[in-house]
């Protein structure tokens, strides 16, 4: 698999599975990273479309109009991850890169689209519960980067 095509996933801290793997999750607490199965599976699924330029939208919840989408506030490192309002048009966008190490299933970050210090976004190291995701400088390592795993329907 190379890059990332449009669709409905569970995104998952790589390598996607095991019992330290994290699920991203929108709930009443915003965006934060669950285990998997510990959410109602309509808030660890997330509808990714992406462009031609590969930049992406993020939204949540997959396949329900108006969505709201992963977002944050200001382009900072240390900067929390929310769910933007639905008011926010258009939505954010973001450059969902594959990792050059060669893993199965495939590793992406997912970094700001618009940003010269290339932050991604990672799960915060900060004793916070449930953990919360923040923008931290790239540094390309397999630890801060999340496997996309597409939801099967019936």
């Amino acid at each position: 698999m190379g890059a990332l095509r449009s669709g409905v996933y569970r995104i998952v801290s790589w390598p996607g599975e095991g019992p330290d793997s994290r699920v991203l999750t929108a709930g009443e607490q915003g965006v934060t990273v669950a285990s998997p199965g510990a959410a109602p599976e309509r808030e660890q699924e997330w509808s990714v479309e992406v462009r031609e330029d590969g930049l992406a939208a993020i939204q949540i919840p997959a396949r329900l109009f108006p969505s709201r989408s992963l977002s944050y506030k200001e382009v900072e490192k240390g900067e929390r991850l929310i769910l933007g309002p639905v008011s926010d048009f258009p939505t954010r966008e973001w450059k969902i890169t594959l990792a050059p190490q060669k893993v199965s299933p495939p590793a992406f970050s997912i970094g700001v689209a618009d940003d010269e210090e290339s932050l991604v976004a990672v799960i915060s190291p900060k004793l916070i519960f449930p953990p919360e995701l923040e923008l931290v400088p790239s540094s390309g390592d397999l630890e801060n980067c999340w496997a996309f795993l597409p939801v099967e329907r019936d």
